[in-house]
Protein backbone atom coordinates (compact mmCIF):
# COMPACT_ATOMS: atom_id res chain seq x y z
CA UNK A 1 0.00 0.00 0.00
CA UNK A 2 2.90 2.59 0.67
CA UNK A 3 4.51 1.61 -2.11
CA UNK A 4 1.31 2.39 -4.18
CA UNK A 5 1.15 5.88 -2.44
CA UNK A 6 4.49 6.93 -3.55
CA UNK A 7 3.85 6.00 -6.89
CA UNK A 8 0.87 8.46 -6.74
CA UNK A 9 3.37 11.13 -5.54
CA UNK A 10 5.94 10.91 -8.26
CA UNK A 11 2.36 11.03 -10.53
CA UNK A 12 1.69 14.48 -8.66
CA UNK A 13 5.31 15.98 -9.09
CA UNK A 14 5.74 14.62 -13.00
CA UNK A 15 2.39 16.69 -13.74
CA UNK A 16 3.46 19.64 -11.51
CA UNK A 17 7.00 20.61 -12.95
CA UNK A 18 6.06 24.15 -15.03
CA UNK A 19 2.66 24.28 -15.00
CA UNK A 20 1.66 26.27 -12.07
CA UNK A 21 3.11 29.92 -13.64
CA UNK A 22 0.56 30.18 -15.82
CA UNK A 23 -2.39 28.52 -13.98
CA UNK A 24 -5.46 30.20 -12.87
CA UNK A 25 -6.62 28.91 -9.37
CA UNK A 26 -9.40 26.58 -9.93
CA UNK A 27 -10.25 26.00 -6.37
CA UNK A 28 -13.00 28.54 -5.07
CA UNK A 29 -14.38 27.26 -1.89
CA UNK A 30 -14.99 24.66 0.09
CA UNK A 31 -18.17 24.07 1.58
CA UNK A 32 -19.74 22.30 4.75
CA UNK A 33 -23.33 21.47 4.16
CA UNK A 34 -25.40 20.63 7.55
CA UNK A 35 -27.54 17.88 5.32
CA UNK A 36 -30.09 16.47 8.33
CA UNK A 37 -30.30 16.51 12.33
CA UNK A 38 -31.60 13.95 13.82
CA UNK A 39 -34.67 13.54 16.67
CA UNK A 40 -35.89 11.21 18.99
CA UNK A 41 -37.85 9.42 15.78
CA UNK A 42 -34.90 8.53 14.15
CA UNK A 43 -33.47 7.18 17.20
CA UNK A 44 -35.64 4.66 17.82
CA UNK A 45 -35.24 2.84 14.37
CA UNK A 46 -35.25 -0.60 14.85
CA UNK A 47 -32.85 -1.55 12.23
CA UNK A 48 -29.46 -0.27 10.94
CA UNK A 49 -27.97 0.92 14.64
CA UNK A 50 -28.18 3.33 17.18
CA UNK A 51 -28.31 7.10 15.75
CA UNK A 52 -27.95 9.58 18.72
CA UNK A 53 -30.70 12.10 18.39
CA UNK A 54 -29.18 15.44 17.82
CA UNK A 55 -26.86 14.14 15.26
CA UNK A 56 -25.76 16.30 12.33
CA UNK A 57 -24.90 14.88 9.03
CA UNK A 58 -22.31 17.09 6.79
CA UNK A 59 -21.35 16.60 3.65
CA UNK A 60 -18.03 18.10 2.24
CA UNK A 61 -17.92 19.98 -1.30
CA UNK A 62 -14.93 20.89 -3.07
CA UNK A 63 -16.59 23.85 -5.69
CA UNK A 64 -14.50 24.39 -8.31
CA UNK A 65 -13.78 26.44 -11.42
CA UNK A 66 -15.97 25.31 -14.87
CA UNK A 67 -13.79 22.19 -16.47
CA UNK A 68 -11.12 21.59 -13.37
CA UNK A 69 -11.81 18.37 -12.00
CA UNK A 70 -11.15 17.15 -8.50
CA UNK A 71 -8.40 14.16 -8.43
CA UNK A 72 -7.58 13.69 -4.53
CA UNK A 73 -8.16 14.43 -1.09
CA UNK A 74 -4.38 13.37 0.35
CA UNK A 75 -2.17 13.09 3.39
CA UNK A 76 1.65 13.58 2.99
CA UNK A 77 4.42 14.47 5.18
CA UNK A 78 4.43 17.58 6.62
CA UNK A 79 0.44 17.79 5.53
CA UNK A 80 -1.92 15.37 7.54
CA UNK A 81 -4.89 14.55 6.53
CA UNK A 82 -7.56 14.35 9.29
CA UNK A 83 -11.35 14.20 9.97
CA UNK A 84 -12.08 13.48 13.53
CA UNK A 85 -14.97 13.70 16.28
CA UNK A 86 -15.35 14.02 19.66
CA UNK A 87 -17.55 11.01 19.80
CA UNK A 88 -17.98 8.92 17.56
CA UNK A 89 -18.95 8.60 13.51
CA UNK A 90 -22.67 6.96 12.63
CA UNK A 91 -22.22 3.89 10.33
CA UNK A 92 -25.97 2.05 9.17
CA UNK A 93 -25.40 -1.69 10.26
CA UNK A 94 -27.23 -3.09 7.43
CA UNK A 95 -26.36 -1.18 4.21
CA UNK A 96 -23.58 1.41 5.38
CA UNK A 97 -20.10 1.37 3.08
CA UNK A 98 -17.14 3.24 3.64
CA UNK A 99 -17.23 4.14 0.16
CA UNK A 100 -20.62 6.19 -1.20
CA UNK A 101 -20.58 4.08 -4.57
CA UNK A 102 -21.10 1.26 -2.37
CA UNK A 103 -24.12 1.98 -1.17
CA UNK A 104 -27.10 0.47 -2.46
CA UNK A 105 -29.04 2.53 -4.49
CA UNK A 106 -32.42 0.15 -3.83
CA UNK A 107 -31.70 0.92 0.11
CA UNK A 108 -31.40 4.36 0.55
CA UNK A 109 -35.17 4.73 1.27
CA UNK A 110 -35.10 2.29 4.49
CA UNK A 111 -33.73 2.80 7.78
CA UNK A 112 -30.90 5.12 7.90
CA UNK A 113 -29.05 4.47 5.25
CA UNK A 114 -28.85 8.00 3.34
CA UNK A 115 -27.08 9.73 6.72
CA UNK A 116 -24.25 6.68 6.77
CA UNK A 117 -20.81 8.16 6.99
CA UNK A 118 -18.33 7.38 3.59
CA UNK A 119 -15.73 8.90 1.63
CA UNK A 120 -16.77 9.85 -2.42
CA UNK A 121 -15.23 11.41 -4.86
CA UNK A 122 -18.72 12.96 -6.30
CA UNK A 123 -21.27 9.83 -5.38
CA UNK A 124 -23.94 9.61 -3.00
CA UNK A 125 -24.80 5.56 -3.83
CA UNK A 126 -24.82 3.31 -6.27
CA UNK A 127 -25.93 5.16 -9.45
CA UNK A 128 -26.46 8.20 -7.58
CA UNK A 129 -24.83 12.22 -7.43
CA UNK A 130 -24.51 14.15 -4.66
CA UNK A 131 -25.47 17.95 -4.94
CA UNK A 132 -26.61 20.18 -2.47
CA UNK A 133 -30.03 20.21 -1.71
CA UNK A 134 -30.44 23.79 -2.77
CA UNK A 135 -29.58 22.79 -6.11
CA UNK A 136 -31.42 19.62 -6.24
CA UNK A 137 -34.84 20.41 -8.60
CA UNK A 138 -35.72 16.88 -8.49
CA UNK A 139 -37.65 16.19 -4.92
CA UNK A 140 -37.18 13.76 -2.24
CA UNK A 141 -37.18 9.94 -1.94
CA UNK A 142 -39.83 8.73 0.87
CA UNK A 143 -38.60 7.06 3.90
CA UNK A 144 -39.88 3.47 3.67
CA UNK A 145 -39.55 3.48 7.64
CA UNK A 146 -41.06 7.06 8.42
CA UNK A 147 -37.67 8.79 9.61
CA UNK A 148 -35.61 11.43 8.58
CA UNK A 149 -38.33 13.36 8.91
CA UNK A 150 -36.86 16.37 11.21
CA UNK A 151 -37.45 20.07 9.94
CA UNK A 152 -34.71 21.46 12.31
CA UNK A 153 -34.21 24.41 10.70
CA UNK A 154 -30.22 23.80 11.43
CA UNK A 155 -30.27 21.87 8.19
CA UNK A 156 -31.74 23.85 5.94
CA UNK A 157 -34.16 22.26 3.67
CA UNK A 158 -35.79 19.06 4.94
CA UNK A 159 -34.46 16.13 3.24
CA UNK A 160 -37.93 15.06 3.02
CA UNK A 161 -37.95 17.91 0.45
CA UNK A 162 -35.21 17.73 -1.26
CA UNK A 163 -32.77 14.68 -0.65
CA UNK A 164 -29.50 15.95 -2.67
CA UNK A 165 -29.60 12.82 -4.92
CA UNK A 166 -29.57 12.76 -8.12
CA UNK A 167 -29.81 9.39 -10.79
CA UNK A 168 -26.40 9.48 -12.21
CA UNK A 169 -24.38 6.93 -14.59
CA UNK A 170 -21.32 6.13 -14.71
CA UNK A 171 -19.85 7.74 -11.75
CA UNK A 172 -16.52 8.61 -10.67
CA UNK A 173 -15.05 5.91 -8.55
CA UNK A 174 -13.03 6.15 -5.19
CA UNK A 175 -9.60 4.72 -5.58
CA UNK A 176 -7.80 4.39 -1.77
CA UNK A 177 -3.88 4.90 -1.80
CA UNK A 178 -1.72 3.74 1.25
CA UNK A 179 -5.18 3.50 3.80
CA UNK A 180 -5.53 0.25 5.25
CA UNK A 181 -8.69 -1.48 6.31
CA UNK A 182 -8.25 -0.58 9.70
CA UNK A 183 -8.22 2.98 9.47
CA UNK A 184 -10.74 2.84 6.79
CA UNK A 185 -13.02 0.73 9.46
CA UNK A 186 -13.86 3.87 10.99
CA UNK A 187 -16.68 4.45 8.35
CA UNK A 188 -17.68 0.37 7.37
CA UNK A 189 -21.16 -1.28 8.24
CA UNK A 190 -20.21 -1.46 12.15
CA UNK A 191 -20.48 1.16 15.25
CA UNK A 192 -18.20 2.10 18.50
CA UNK A 193 -19.16 3.26 21.88
CA UNK A 194 -15.40 4.36 22.06
CA UNK A 195 -15.26 8.36 21.87
CA UNK A 196 -12.75 10.60 20.23
CA UNK A 197 -12.30 8.52 16.53
CA UNK A 198 -9.79 9.93 14.12
CA UNK A 199 -9.32 9.49 10.78
CA UNK A 200 -5.60 10.75 10.05
CA UNK A 201 -2.83 9.74 7.40
CA UNK A 202 0.36 11.55 6.61
CA UNK A 203 0.79 8.78 3.67
CA UNK A 204 -2.21 7.83 1.70
CA UNK A 205 -5.47 9.42 -0.13
CA UNK A 206 -8.89 8.48 -1.80
CA UNK A 207 -8.74 9.75 -5.90
CA UNK A 208 -10.74 9.83 -8.72
CA UNK A 209 -8.26 8.91 -11.54
CA UNK A 210 -9.14 10.60 -14.37
CA UNK A 211 -10.64 13.18 -12.12
CA UNK A 212 -14.34 13.86 -11.06
CA UNK A 213 -16.26 16.67 -12.47
CA UNK A 214 -19.70 18.21 -10.43
CA UNK A 215 -22.56 19.13 -12.67
CA UNK A 216 -22.95 22.04 -14.84
CA UNK A 217 -22.66 24.99 -14.23
CA UNK A 218 -21.36 24.94 -10.45
CA UNK A 219 -19.15 21.89 -10.53
CA UNK A 220 -19.62 21.33 -7.04
CA UNK A 221 -18.03 17.66 -6.30
CA UNK A 222 -19.34 15.64 -2.77
CA UNK A 223 -15.72 14.21 -1.43
CA UNK A 224 -17.24 13.15 2.17
CA UNK A 225 -20.15 12.49 4.42
CA UNK A 226 -20.17 12.04 7.63
CA UNK A 227 -23.03 11.84 10.69
CA UNK A 228 -21.69 12.56 14.67
CA UNK A 229 -23.30 13.83 17.57
CA UNK A 230 -19.72 15.04 18.62
CA UNK A 231 -17.90 18.13 17.66
CA UNK A 232 -16.72 17.75 14.02
CA UNK A 233 -13.63 18.88 12.61
CA UNK A 234 -11.30 18.29 9.50
CA UNK A 235 -7.86 19.77 7.88
CA UNK A 236 -7.55 18.43 4.69
CA UNK A 237 -5.44 18.56 1.65
CA UNK A 238 -6.44 18.13 -2.09
CA UNK A 239 -5.18 18.47 -5.49
CA UNK A 240 -7.38 19.38 -8.87
CA UNK A 241 -6.16 19.37 -12.09
CA UNK A 242 -6.62 21.85 -14.61
CA UNK A 243 -8.69 22.02 -18.06
CA UNK A 244 -4.76 22.29 -19.50
CA UNK A 245 -4.25 18.77 -17.47
CA UNK A 246 -1.62 20.27 -15.27
CA UNK A 247 -2.80 19.94 -11.83
CA UNK A 248 -2.74 22.58 -8.35
CA UNK A 249 -2.42 21.14 -4.55
CA UNK A 250 -3.89 23.06 -2.28
CA UNK A 251 -2.72 22.29 1.51
CA UNK A 252 -4.49 23.38 4.94
CA UNK A 253 -1.20 24.70 6.07
CA UNK A 254 2.38 25.36 5.76
CA UNK A 255 2.39 25.35 2.29
CA UNK A 256 5.91 24.80 0.07
CA UNK A 257 7.11 24.86 -3.38
CA UNK A 258 4.07 25.39 -5.80
CA UNK A 259 1.78 24.34 -3.02
CA UNK A 260 -1.23 26.85 -2.22
CA UNK A 261 -3.06 27.50 1.21
CA UNK A 262 -6.19 27.50 1.29
CA UNK A 263 -8.07 28.53 4.65
CA UNK A 264 -11.19 26.49 4.24
CA UNK A 265 -9.45 23.41 4.25
CA UNK A 266 -9.81 23.36 8.00
CA UNK A 267 -13.08 23.13 9.88
CA UNK A 268 -14.06 24.96 11.81
CA UNK A 269 -12.32 27.81 10.67
CA UNK A 270 -10.02 28.79 13.26
CA UNK A 271 -10.81 32.15 15.07
CA UNK A 272 -8.51 35.43 13.95
CA UNK A 273 -6.76 36.81 16.31
CA UNK A 274 -7.46 40.46 16.30
CA UNK A 275 -4.57 43.13 15.69
CA UNK A 276 -3.58 45.16 18.57
CA UNK A 277 -4.02 48.15 16.48
CA UNK A 278 -7.62 47.49 16.72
Amino acid sequence: MKRNWLLFLVFISCFSIGIFAQATHGLEKIIVEKYYVSDANDAKAVKGGYLPVGSVTYRIYVDMLPTYRFQAAYGVPGHELRIATTTSFFNNEEYGAAIANNIPRKKLEESTVMLDSWLSVGAAAENYYALLKSDDTSGAMINKDGLLQNENSLAGIPIKVRDGLSPAYPLSVVTLFGIDSTLLDMFKNTNTKSKGRVFSTDNGSWASFGGAIGPHPQNRVLIAQMTTDGEFSFELNIQIGTPSGGVENYVARNPVGNEIQFDELIYPLPKKVPSKNN
